[in-house]
């Protein structure tokens, strides 16, 4: 027969995670990506053509958790993680921006450079965010 504070300690436990998981410095991080790549987007669809806006903003907002897999936390201040999430997610969408911008230079067509400056974009972002939060942690890459 379970005794009365089991479930009492369950749920502690689970609110407790829950707390942890939600005011962690990943969470920062993701957060200020996807604050960075609205208007990164917006710039980049200015810079460069409408076609941009969705691949900044899919490999913006997402490269920078990407460094997340393996359940790997990082473990540094709420603001060291938003300097990191906002660099990383500016270079982001340098990189999509301007695999976008070279694609349509080359005459690739818009098709082309949405998935080409998407491909890329998340592809530079996983690398940055796993070296990041590789160096964060305290591991080697």
């Amino acid at each position: 027969m379970p005794s009365t504070d089991e479930p009492e300690s369950l749920r502690t436990d689970l609110v407790r995670r829950w707390k942890e998981e939600l005011f962690s410095a990943d969470t920062v991080v993701a957060l200020v990506a996807v604050a960075v790549a609205i208007p990164a987007g917006l710039v980049a669809a200015a810079a460069t053509g409408a076609v941009a806006i969705y691949p900044v903003w899919f490999a913006t907002a997402a490269g920078p958790s990407l460094g997340y897999w393996r359940g790997l936390r990082i473990e540094v201040p709420w603001r060291s993680a938003a300097v990191v999430g906002a660099a990383m997610a500016l270079a982001i969408a340098v990189v999509t921006s301007g695999t976008v911008a070279l694609t349509l230079a080359l005459d690739g067509g818009e098709s082309a450079a949405m998935i080409a400056g998407g491909v890329v974009g998340l592809l530079f972002g996983g690398l940055a965010s796993r070296f990041a939060f590789h160096r964060f942690a305290g591991e080697t890459v």
